[in-house]
């Protein structure tokens, strides 16, 4: 019996010498990172087991072997990286029971790092998402302090550490089936600086669609469009736009999209990411954009007068000399810039789009067309009543139905269609006016969307100058920017006779039978909420208006 308990006894203290368990005890005090004493730790210190490396400084990277027999009581925290044995045995970090285990199964030399910090520490960085051109990383990191607001990391052992203030950090543009070294630091608000942590890891041979750019045009007071640069071994699949605020998203197989009906004068935060051809998506890609303010037409061309005059603009109060007394604001002259491009948005103007502005009344611009409809009898019965007239009927169903969603942008007007007889309206421009539209004029007047230009419109298309000029002499007048090449119909009849209506151009202002063919350029007024785009008014850069 007792040469058995001595067998026993020896086989307990071989398998003991065999395999040696050493733990250190990690105090719950987290707070202050403290890594205690236990029994036997000086012992074990003292057997040159361990080799305890203290970083110098905060973040250097740089150890230094301390004679100190027990672990550090603050300051300090195990890195586990580092840390190891020469002859196999592995230092072990159990973060439930809070402990650092050695374990060996012969006698080893092992090294134990920590790193210093000076209230801030990292305590795990946890890889999310590795492709092949880019690793996520999370950091678990804590300030006694402040609170962490930068982030560095580096690749490889470079000197050169990135900066950024995002966690998760991505980090892009790394190689396929590579293994990478990072080192990542923190600084909290204090500017106290974080222990170095260090991570490995191999990127697959598949990369996930990175979003390099996004570049931003059109924008006007309702919208802008988005253009995409993003890259992907295996193809785009489908690209997503986010609004972020108003909660407004599309999706788009191409690399554009136009967002349209936005508030003007509005900043808006955009989030854009992509799927590949393999169900991979990008990292969320932000930006801010910002629509214009709403600009009208008719303040845009009132803001261009400042003078009387000024850019051809004449602005006809009470007080102007020879006006039509109406307020209203009119081109006149040989050629100002006043084309508008209407029922087009291609890059160039088609030349059957371009109209030109007769003025603003109140607050609706009067365009008048800037090249011919073609010829026309006023009507093919030979009565001059506009609202009955086959002109009148054509003009607003075929020629109407041909501007497509741009009729929409057009006023119904009360056009003024009572007429006058052959002497006022071969008399000046604003005698034709106050018999036309003004103080003389009948009450008759007929709604609808498109008309034609009245004879005054015509004479107040001249310069200044020639104001006080009968209309019947207006043949002499040649700065006259609505005179056309050939003689064309006005919306004005003839009072004394029913089959004769007003025309204007060769021979300057005329009185004809409404059964003749003559030019035709449709004229309407503009809604007041139509906006200005861009352009300058020239006929090869016109103005632009909101689609």
């Amino acid at each position: 019996m007792h040469m058995k308990k001595m067998l026993l006894l020896s086989s307990v203290l071989l398998t003991l010498s065999i395999i040696t368990i050493i733990i250190f005890n990690n105090l719950d005090n987290k707070e202050n990172n403290i890594i205690s004493n236990v029994n036997k730790d000086t012992e074990v210190i003292n057997s040159n087991m361990i080799t305890m490396m203290y970083e110098t400084d905060a973040g250097t990277g740089i150890y230094e072997e301390t004679k100190d027999i027990t672990w550090p009581e603050s300051g300090y925290i195990f890195n586990n990286n580092l840390s190891g044995c020469e002859n196999g045995g592995e230092l072990e970090y159990n973060s439930i029971n809070k402990t650092i285990n050695l374990l060996s199964n012969s006698s080893d030399r092992c090294y134990v790092y920590f790193d210093k910090y000076d209230g801030v520490w990292i305590d795990n960085v946890s890889i999310t998402n590795v492709t092949g051109s880019s690793v996520t990383l999370d950091i678990s990191a804590t300030s006694e302090n402040g609170s962490i607001t930068t982030y560095y990391y580096s690749l490889n052992d470079s000197e050169e550490y990135q900066e950024t203030t995002s966690n998760p950090i991505t980090i892009n543009d790394l190689n396929k089936l590579t293994e990478y070294k990072i080192s990542i630091y923190a600084i909290d608000s204090t500017n106290a600086r974080s222990n170095i942590y260090e991570v490995i890891v191999s990127t697959t041979d598949e990369s996930g669609p990175v979003i390099n750019s996004v570049s931003v045009s059109d924008i006007t007071s309702y919208g802008f469009t988005l253009t995409v640069d993003a890259t992907s071994d295996v193809g785009i699949k489908r690209y997503y736009y986010i609004i972020e605020s108003e909660n407004i998203a599309g999706t788009s197989v191409s690399n554009t999209y136009a967002f349209y009906d936005l508030k003007d004068n509005t900043g808006y935060n955009i989030i854009i990411f992509v799927e590949d051809n393999n169900g991979l998506y990008s990292e969320q890609y932000s930006l801010s954009v910002s629509t214009t303010e709403v600009i009208y037409l008719a303040n845009y061309i009132k803001s261009l007068y400042t003078s009387q005059g000024a850019n051809g603009i004449y602005y006809h109060t009470s007080s102007l000399a020879n006006g039509a007394g109406d307020n209203s604001y009119r081109y006149s002259g040989a050629n100002p810039n006043n084309y508008v491009c209407f029922g087009s948005d291609e890059e160039i103007c088609p030349e059957d789009n371009l109209y030109r502005i007769i003025g603003v009344f109140d607050d609706e611009v009067k365009l008048i067309k800037s090249t011919s409809y073609g010829g026309y009898q006023l009507d093919i019965n030979g009565i001059n009543t506009w609202s009955s007239s086959s002109l009148n009927t054509t003009l607003n169903s075929v020629y109407l139905v041909s501007l497509d969603n741009w009729a929409q942008k057009i006023a119904f007007y009360d056009w003024k269609v009572g007429g006058m007889d052959h002497y006022n309206g071969r008399s000046t421009p604003k005698t034709a006016y106050d018999y036309e539209v003004g103080v003389e004029s009948e009450s008759t007047t007929y709604s609808a969307r498109i008309g034609l230009m009245y004879v005054s419109d015509y004479g107040y298309g001249a310069t200044h100058e020639s104001w006080t000029t009968n209309l019947s002499s207006y043949r002499n007048v040649t700065t006259n920017w609505l005179h056309f090449s050939s003689s064309e119909w006005t919306i004005t009849p003839h009072v004394n006779f029913e089959n004769y209506s007003f025309a204007v151009g060769l021979s300057s202002v005329e009185y004809a039978l409404v059964n003749r063919y003559k030019e035709v350029r449709p004229c309407f007024y503009l809604n007041s909420n139509v906006s200005y785009v861009s352009g300058i008014g020239s006929s090869s850069d016109p103005y632009r208006l909101s689609v």
